[in-house]
């Protein structure tokens, strides 16, 4: 009765287009919750189940909730990632492979797989990679976020680590060029 029906799709336009809304970046907290600060300067609290669809430096358009005097939002459209390529440790959890970026705020461990040309077995847990985020929640079709790895950067137990780390996260040569002698 209710399916394609005109009448209920220009109802649920116009409470879309009456829905206060707000865009801007999302700042994530070590606590779970976040905030989503506005060109403006306005902030918004951001519930945590909503923290699971976004990640620290998301651009994104959400939905303003009023509860008495407290506002908060629900991220509701990406419009641009706050993360692309990015420098990850390796964790290997019963056979699957996910990555946790290299970030202060971003402590959220992705989902991922492997580019074709590198070989899994030559991965381990706490390597150091560069991967890029290749799914996202608030994209249309993607359900979670997943990553792929496109380049093995350190091993776990290499000392060279912290070199070859700020390295590959502003995408330099690992190798040292010829002095020219």
């Amino acid at each position: 009765m209710l399916q394609n029906n005109s009448l209920l799709a220009q109802l649920k336009q116009q409470i879309r287009e009456t829905t206060p809304r707000a865009e801007g970046v999302i700042k994530a907290t070590e606590k779970g919750f976040g905030f989503l600060e506005t060109d403006s300067g306005e902030s918004y609290f951001v519930p945590p189940p909503a923290m699971k669809q976004v990640l620290h430096g998301d651009r994104v358009e959400a939905v303003i909730h009023e509860n008495g005097d407290k506002k908060s939002v629900e991220p509701e459209k990406l419009i641009e990632a706050g993360l692309d390529r990015f420098v990850a440790r390796v964790q290997k959890r019963e056979g699957r492979l996910a990555v946790v970026p290299d970030h202060p705020s971003i402590r959220n461990v992705l989902k991922a797989r492997i580019k074709n040309s590198l070989d899994e077995d030559s991965i381990a847990d706490g390597d150091w990679v560069v991967a890029r985020l290749v799914r996202h929640p608030l994209k249309e079709n993607d359900r979670g976020f997943f990553s792929q790895i496109d380049e093995l950067v350190a091993k776990a137990d290499d000392p060279a680590v912290p070199w070859r780390v700020t390295l590959a996260r502003h995408a330099l040569e690992q190798e040292c060029p010829d002095a020219g002698s």
